[in-house]
C-alpha cells in the first residue's frame, strides 16, 4: 500500500469520477509492476483498449452490481466515451486472457497484508442446484458435494476460503472443491502470507492449531464448541466473536453487491478471473471509500 500514501483519493461524484480514479490507480500498478514482456507484447501497439482500460471497464461493472454482457452493454450505452470500446465477445476474451494480470495488480493493493491479527471463514460456491448436480457438466473436474453450516444445507460445488485484516478488508484468498476441510485449506493459505494471529470459527477446531504454531508460529483461535471440555475464557470469545462479524460483513458485501455466489462461469479460468476481479474491485472501493460500506461509495446521488 506504499503506493498510496501521498496520493489524495477523494470519494467519486458519478461514474466518470470513478472511472477515471480507478484507471489512475490500475495504470499506475501496471507501469510499475507489470513484466515489460506483458506491456510490450507483440502487437499490443495495435489494440484498440489498453490493458489498464480493459481491467477498468471489468472492476466499474462489479461496481455497478452488473454481469459482465449486460454491465458492458450498459456502459457502452449510456457512457460511450469512457474508452474505444470493443465488440463484446471480444472484451470477454481480452479480460480472460489477462487473467494473471488482474491477480498480480490485486496482491499489489491488499490492505494491511503485515497486520498482526488476521481473521479467517469461507462461503460456497453453488454450481449447480443439489437436485440437478449429477446431471450438470459444468466445471465439474473443479466441483464436488459440500455442506454449509450456516446454512445448514449439502450443495454441490466450490468453496471460497479468505483471510482478511482486523477490518475485513480481504488479503488473499483460495479457491476449493466444496468438500476440502477449512483447516486444510487455511493450511494451504499460510503458505502464500505472512500470518502471526488467526481468529476463525468452530470449523477450525483441531489439531490444526498446534500443528501451524509447531510449524509456523501462527497462533489459531477458534470458537470452540459449547460442549467443549477447554472452553476459551468469555473475553476471548466475545473479542473472536467480534473480529467475525467484520468478515460476516465483507461476505454480506461480497454477496449482496457483487453477486460473488453465482457462478455464471463455464470455465475455470472465467471464473477465477471474476473472483480475481471482484475482490479486486471490493479492495479498490475499500481504499477510496477508507472503510466505508460499499452502498455508501458507489451512492451518486
Amino acid at each position: 500500500m506504499n503506493d498510496f500514501n501521498n496520493y489524495n483519493i477523494t470519494k467519486p461524484k458519478n461514474v466518470e469520477e470513478l472511472f477515471k480514479i480507478i484507471l489512475e490507480i490500475i495504470t499506475r500498478l501496471y507501469e510499475k509492476y507489470i513484466p515489460d514482456e506483458v506491456k510490450y507484447r507483440k502487437n499490443k501497439q495495435l489494440a484498440k483498449m489498453s490493458d489498464a482500460e480493459i481491467i477498468t471497464i471489468q472492476i466499474l461493472i462489479e461496481c455497478l452490481g452488473k454481469t459482465q454482457n449486460s454491465g458492458y452493454q450498459y456502459l457502452q450505452a449510456n457512457y460511450p466515451n469512457l474508452v474505444n470500446y470493443v465488440e463484446r465477445s471480444r472484451f470477454n476474451r481480452l479480460i480472460k486472457a489477462l487473467f494473471i494480470v488482474i491477480k498480480y495488480i490485486r496482491q499489489k493493493i491488499k490492505r494491511n497484508e503485515n497486520c498482526e491479527y488476521k481473521i479467517v471463514d469461507s462461503f460456497p460456491l453453488i454450481v449447480n442446484k443439489f437436485g440437478r448436480a449429477h446431471f450438470g457438466r459444468r466445471l465439474r473436474e473443479y466441483s464436488s458435494y459440500g455442506y454449509c453450516a450456516s446454512k445448514k444445507e449439502r450443495y454441490y460445488g466450490m468453496k471460497v476460503h479468505v483471510i482478511t485484516d482486523l477490518y475485513g478488508n480481504p488479503i488473499e484468498y483460495l479457491l476449493t472443491k466444496a468438500e476440502v476441510d477449512d483447516r486444510e485449506a487455511l493450511y494451504e493459505l499460510s503458505e502464500t502470507i505472512y500470518i502471526n494471529t488467526l481468529f476463525g470459527d468452530k470449523g477450525y477446531v483441531g489439531n490444526i492449531d498446534k500443528d501451524l504454531k509447531r510449524e509456523k508460529g501462527i497462533k489459531l483461535y477458534a470458537l470452540k464448541r459449547s460442549n467443549s471440555k477447554t472452553p476459551l475464557p468469555k473475553a476471548f470469545r466475545n473479542l473472536i466473536s467480534k473480529a467475525r462479524r467484520r468478515i460476516e460483513s465483507t461476505f454480506n458485501q461480497l454477496i449482496e453487491h457483487f453477486d460473488i455466489q453465482r457462478v455464471r462461469a463455464n470455465s475455470i479460468i472465467g471464473l477465477s478471473t471474476m473472483l480475481e476481479a471482484k475482490f479486486l474491485c471490493f479492495n479498490l472501493l475499500a481504499l477510496i471509500g477508507s472503510n466505508t460500506k460499499i452502498s455508501n461509495i458507489l451512492n451518486f446521488n
